[in-house]
């Protein structure tokens, strides 16, 4: 069968480990450079909510709602009911480290104030997205079942297999579009921080180094998920040529 033997160790050593061994990496490097920074009081002395407040009323986002929520590091603008919700370290912190955080995800309020086309894009692939990434590997798999079983007869396994290539292919289509989105937030970010005076100049590296670290996990989740579409498709094809 094509998933197994030499199939699913290719892929393993290929592009399940590098992708693993670069996800932690990612990971890492984003909670050592926010703990660093998380420790460094911003100049302005100024918590993560107040500084949400002043960007949004600097921005003209004053109907922005601000919402405390549990978690580290779960921080996040809904586009939908216009709220910006912050972790409760981020909210009350007063580093250098959550003005980075919280500007950030202000940068997503301002995309969706001006109707930044990418960020809708990105939200009206959400529902493909999430049926891709919990059905379309296993259908991928079914298919190729299928396939090995009927080897010779109907390609029925092979439209079932390529039906959930297409479907994976929203996950990854999903990730090329993140990823320029989230460098325009943080790109967006910096600005915001320098024109509010919110930031101070001997400040700003260090809000850099943050929202580069974060920028590397949507670049090494865009790549995993390239390398395994292709992984996927090469195993489609192969069970057609092998029918």
């Amino acid at each position: 069968m094509l998933f197994y033997g030499g199939g699913f160790w290719t892929y393993f050593l290929f592009v399940g480990l590098p992708i693993m061994a670069l996800s932690l990496l990612a990971s890492n490097w984003v909670k050592r450079t926010y703990a660093r920074y998380s420790q460094v009081r911003n100049s302005s002395g100024l918590s993560g909510v107040e500084v949400a407040r002043r960007l949004l009323t600097n921005s003209g986002l004053s109907h922005v709602q601000v919402q405390v929520i549990d978690g580290d590091l779960t921080d996040n603008y809904d586009p939908r009911t216009k709220t910006l919700n912050l972790s409760r370290s981020v909210a009350a912190g007063t580093s250098v480290a959550s003005e980075a955080v919280v500007a950030h995800e202000i940068g997503h309020a301002q995309q969706d104030a001006l109707g930044y086309a990418p960020m809708r894009f990105r939200s009206g692939l959400v529902p493909a997205a999430n049926l891709g990434s919990q059905l379309g590997p296993m259908i991928v798999m079914v298919g190729l079942v299928l396939s090995w079983i009927t080897r010779g007869a109907a390609s029925l396994g092979f439209y079932v297999a390529f039906f959930g290539l297409l479907l994976f292919t929203a996950v990854v289509l999903f990730q090329l579009v993140t990823t320029p989105v989230e460098l325009n937030a943080s790109h967006r970010a910096l600005g915001l921080l320098r024109d509010s005076g919110a930031i101070f100049p001997e400040e700003q590296e260090g809000a850099r180094r943050m929202l580069r670290a974060a920028a590397f996990t949507y670049w090494v989740a865009l790549l995993g998920g390239i390398l395994t579409l292709l992984y996927y498709a090469s195993l489609v094809m192969g069970s057609r040529r092998n029918n």
